[in-house]
C-alpha cells in the first residue's frame, strides 16, 4: 500500500492501492470507476470537495461492513480468476432473472412512473453490450492473460498473440467500460440513486435493490480491470 498520498494521485490509482477508499469516493460522488485516470484534485474540483479534507476521509475512515481484500497484493492471475469467476459467472447466471424483474415493475407501474421504460431499455441494452463484452474478455483477452503469465512462470516466450499487442484489445475494453459506466451513472440518475417512490411495491423496492448491488460489484469489476489487471498485462508485455 502505498503510504504517502497526494492530491495529483489519480483516483483510480488510490483505489486500487485499498479498495476500502472505493466507499469513501461513492459517498462523496467522486467516479474511480470509469474516469479513475482523473486525479483526486480534478475529481474533487467538480464537485466543489477540499481534496485535502478528501485525503484526510480516506486515511481516517474505517471500512464500513470488514475491510475489502487487498487486491494490489494479488498475483495478475488470480486477479483474472477473481473477475471471471465472481462477477462474469454472476452476469450469466443472473442478468436475465434482474431483466425479467425490471420488465414486470417497468409493466406495472410504468404508467405512473414512466421512466421505468427508460430504465428497462437502459439495462437491457447494457446487458446486451456486456454479454458481448465478457466473451471477447473471455475468448481472446483473458486466455492470452494466462498465456503470458505462465510462459512468465516458466520462464519461456508465449505464444504468439494474434492482436499483436495486448494493448489494443485492452484500448477497446476500456473504451466499452467508459461506456457502460456512463450508461449506469445515466440509470442511477433516472431512479434518484435507486430510490423507490412511496407508491412502490416490494418488487420495486426488490428491484432498486438489485440493481444498486449490480452497479456496485460492476464498478468494483471495471477498476479492478482498469487499475490492476490491464495496467499489469500491459507492463508485463514491456518487460
Amino acid at each position: 500500500m502505498n503510504d504517502k498520498l497526494t492530491k495529483d494521485m489519480s483516483v483510480g490509482a488510490l483505489v486500487a492501492d485499498d479498495f476500502n477508499r472505493a466507499k469513501v469516493f461513492d459517498r462523496l460522488g467522486i467516479d474511480y470507476c470509469c474516469h479513475g485516470s482523473e486525479t483526486l484534485e480534478s475529481a474533487c474540483a467538480k464537485q466543489n470537495l477540499n481534496p485535502d479534507d478528501v485525503l484526510a476521509s480516506i486515511e481516517t475512515t474505517a471500512p464500513e461492513g470488514g475491510r475489502a481484500p487487498e487486491f494490489a497484493e494479488w498475483p495478475l492471475d488470480l486477479l483474472v480468476d477473481y473477475v471471471l469467476k465472481k462477477h462474469h459467472r454472476n452476469f450469466h447466471l443472473h442478468h436475465e432473472e434482474l431483466l425479467n424483474l425490471v420488465k414486470k415493475v417497468e409493466s406495472v407501474h410504468g404508467e405512473r412512473h414512466p421512466e421505468l421504460h427508460e430504465v428497462r431499455k437502459l439495462v437491457e441494452g447494457s446487458f446486451e453490450e456486456l454479454d458481448s463484452h465478457f466473451a471477447k474478455e473471455e475468448q481472446v483477452l483473458f486466455p492470452q492473460f494466462y498465456e503470458m503469465y505462465n510462459a512468465r512462470e516458466e520462464g519461456r516466450e508465449p505464444a504468439p498473440f494474434h492482436c499483436g499487442s495486448v494493448a489494443y484489445p485492452i484500448r477497446q475494453m476500456m473504451l466499452e467500460h467508459d461506456t457502460t459506466g456512463d450508461t449506469w451513472m445515466h440509470i442511477t440518475e433516472i431512479t434518484e440513486n435507486f430510490t423507490t417512490p412511496t407508491d412502490g411495491c416490494a418488487s420495486y423496492r426488490l428491484m432498486n435493490h438489485e440493481l444498486y448491488k449490480f452497479f456496485e460489484n460492476l464498478k468494483e469489476h471495471i477498476a479492478l480491470e482498469n487499475n490492476l489487471i490491464f495496467p499489469g498485462f500491459i507492463r508485463m508485455e514491456q518487460e
